[in-house]
């Protein structure tokens, strides 16, 4: 299996393309989500081949630029890489995150929840939810973070 994806440019002609050669996307500024990478050629979406401006007639879109996916992801992962802060939790809200399903890892008294949230922007790592116990209380992280961010906040 390649990593080429055929898509139609015109009625009847289609053409192979490699997703890497979508250098530019369309996104909201802060926005976690693309719209949709632009296509090297026609300079429309991917997808719907729309124009900026079409899909900026879009709800939700109206402040949709065209970035490079590299910027895109970089801002992104500004964004996912702040500092962790923990916030009190209940006990009963702790035990529930633990149960819902199998850790993703566990350490010192804390977890992570075992379904990932997100992926990281820049490196594709999970990111998961976090809790941990200290001392009879209990704390959730204040965003998700990766098996090795999780590492060392519980060591």
């Amino acid at each position: 299996m390649d990593n080429l994806t055929t898509i139609k440019i015109k009625q009847h002609e289609e053409v192979r393309l490699n997703p890497q050669d979508c250098k530019n996307c369309f996104a909201v500024p802060g926005s976690d989500s693309m719209i949709d990478v632009v296509h090297p050629t026609t300079g429309k979406t991917v997808i719907f081949s729309r124009t900026l401006e079409e899909v900026r007639q879009q709800p939700g879109y109206e402040k949709a630029e065209m970035m490079t996916v590299d910027a895109f992801c970089q801002a992104k992962a500004e964004r996912q890489d702040t500092p962790v802060t923990w916030t009190e939790t209940t006990k009963e809200k702790f035990y529930e995150m633990l149960e819902v399903l199998p850790p993703a890892s566990m350490k010192n008294g804390g977890f992570l929840v075992g379904e990932p949230w997100d992926h990281h922007a820049l490196t594709g790592m999970p990111r998961y939810a976090a809790y941990k116990e200290i001392d009879g209380s209990f704390f959730v992280a204040s965003r998700p973070m990766t098996r090795q961010e999780f590492k060392k906040e519980v060591a």
